[in-house]
């Protein structure tokens, strides 16, 4: 109920889980999620980042999957 009210309000949606997922790389991990992360919400509730738009293409963050076809960092 309380994501539904949020999500309707235009304030985003509360994570249950908010803290980055374990397949990320190390560095990422302790400084934890920022602006600029895109990603979904998986079955459990916690949010996985595909990538950033802040960030370089050659950031370790996008190794695992990459980035969209002609992503440009903001």
């Amino acid at each position: 109920v309380y994501a539904k009210h949020l999500q309707h309000a235009d304030y985003g949606y509360p994570l249950r889980m908010p803290e980055p997922m374990s397949t990320l790389p190390d560095h990422y991990r302790e400084s934890g999620l920022q602006i600029g992360d895109v990603g979904v919400v998986d079955r459990e509730g916690q949010f996985d980042v595909l990538f950033n738009i802040f960030k370089r293409e050659d950031n370790l963050l996008h190794h695992p999957r990459g980035v969209p076809k002609n992503f440009q960092p903001i």
